[in-house]
């Protein structure tokens, strides 16, 4: 009984500890494979709670729909319908799939420096 009661607790601890994306912003750098598609590498900011997405160079704003297993990075002047980069979260991949000559490449997460 006592086993049941602890294993209880211990479930309802980890169920009630916030997911890591809660923390702030997700921070990611993203290279192309094709350096003479997308020279510099995109360096993004993605606030899930806010459904944005920033492109930190340009300044460029997204709006962000999760899907489970990726984002979609979409134009707000097109609404959600007009994903321009979509990122895999399992294996780091992002592509820009707006555009006719699709540019894939990978994600690396950022760590904000102290």
């Amino acid at each position: 009984m006592s086993r049941r009661l602890f294993a209880l607790a211990a479930l309802s601890l980890v169920a009630a500890t916030p997911a890591a994306a809660d923390d702030g912003p997700l921070r990611l750098s993203c290279r192309a494979d094709n350096p003479a598609l997308l020279p510099a590498p995109l360096a993004f900011s993605i606030d899930m709670a806010a459904a944005k997405a920033t492109e930190t160079g340009s300044g460029e704003e997204y709006g962000v729909t999760a899907y489970r297993d990726g984002f979609g990075l979409w134009d707000p002047a097109g609404g959600p319908g007009t994903v321009v980069y979509r990122i895999d979260r399992i294996h780091g991949r992002f592509m820009r799939v707006d555009k006719q000559i699709r540019v894939d490449g990978t994600c690396e997460k950022v760590e904000p420096k102290l």
